[in-house]
């Protein structure tokens, strides 16, 4: 394939993303997706361990993820650490689209806010703070980020835990950003369609 074509294929994916309105999205299963965790994040495939077996407290980590197999977890196969402070980020362009969201998959045990805290924030602002009772499975959650239009985002999974109670804690899945494309990107998108469109001729 020539140099021109792989640009051309890569300016195709690149504004299929902005025709569906899709900023970000990553299931793990090809790569960490951009994802950096410190403290006790990892990606990996988690087992199934349980809490009480492994000498600690709650029920089982999941077994592989919500979708496939890979997952961002707190020590997959283990307990999460005490007194610890762990983070997962990743930082976004979002410029060109508003109506803002963000969806992912989570599952979590960990004694409920209690004891440790499973925090989501937006360039340095709070917009979760989970209850870590007892795990039921995986389950959705959905976060209105219409604040942040048309910006760079910084995002953020903060787990805290305390010196007592280890659980198997927190783990993420399928995490995606959508919007609505501005005018601009969409003038953006279609003036690549016609360069690609001559170019072919």
């Amino acid at each position: 394939m020539s140099m021109f074509k792989i640009a051309v294929a890569c300016a195709a994916a690149s504004t299929a993303g902005v025709a569906s309105g899709q900023v970000y999205f990553s299931d793990f299963e090809a790569d960490d997706g951009g994802f950096v965790g410190t403290g006790d994040w990892e990606h990996g495939i988690p087992i199934g361990a349980d809490g009480t077996v492994l000498g600690g407290f709650g029920g089982p980590e999941p077994t592989g993820g919500f979708s496939g197999d890979y997952v961002w977890g707190t020590v997959i196969g283990g307990l999460h650490n005490a007194s610890t402070t762990s983070s997962l980020t990743l930082s976004v362009d979002a410029t060109g689209f508003t109506g803002l969201s963000m969806d992912y998959l989570e599952w979590l045990d960990s004694g409920g806010n209690t004891f440790d805290t499973a925090e989501v924030f937006v360039n340095g602002d709070l917009q979760s703070l989970a209850d870590g009772g007892p795990t039921s499975g995986w389950r959705s959650v959905l976060l209105d980020l219409s604040a942040y239009d048309n910006m760079m985002l910084d995002i953020e999974f903060r787990f805290t835990t305390t010196t007592v109670v280890e659980r198997v804690g927190w783990y993420i899945d399928d995490v995606g950003i959508r919007g609505v494309p501005t005018p601009s990107a969409l003038a953006l998108l279609g003036l690549g369609g016609l360069v690609a469109s001559r170019r072919r001729r």
